[in-house]
């Protein structure tokens, strides 16, 4: 089954969603942060994803975050309405979060139209966090896709 088939049984409109698969960049690998796994454990690989270079969810957009894994897998972490800041300006709950404080400056240093976003929970897939898994389809640098993408295909539920 495809992701939009999943959806359109939940009741929910996949031409409207992104979904959009994190991974961690290499150059934001640390001691304190080795993996997106080690991240997810806290739930800070939410948080991760909302520092973009530039605006890649656009001012606002509904997300389903899936996290990724080997072998291109994905598996879902969130389903969040994404909304832009002005440019530079970070959360404070991202700011004062001294367990990824590390994280921040790291993503400042090398970014270089630094963007956060907001991060509003949205109902439907709440159940399935942790355990929908997809197969991303090649090339895996593609991060964004429409949730209605073909080749999006449900793997675990």
């Amino acid at each position: 089954m495809d992701l939009a088939t999943l959806l359109v049984a939940r009741g929910l409109d996949p031409s409207g969603l992104i979904a959009h698969r994190n991974t961690l960049d290499p150059r934001d690998r640390s001691a304190d942060a080795p993996s997106l796994e080690h991240l997810a454990k806290t739930g800070h690989d939410l948080v991760y994803e909302r520092m973009q270079n530039g605006r890649v969810f656009g001012a606002e957009a509904q997300v389903m975050s899936f996290r990724g894994e080997a072998g291109g897998r994905a598996r879902l972490s969130g389903f969040r309405r994404l909304v832009a800041r002005r440019p530079g300006i970070a959360p404070g709950d991202i700011v004062y979060d001294y367990d990824v404080a590390h994280l921040l400056h790291d993503f400042i240093s090398r970014a270089k139209h630094p963007t956060f976003y907001d991060a509003f929970p949205l109902a439907g897939v709440d159940d399935l966090v942790g355990r929908l898994v997809v197969q991303w389809p090649k090339p895996y640098m593609r991060r964004r896709l429409r949730a209605d993408d073909a080749d999006l295909h449900v793997v675990e539920t």
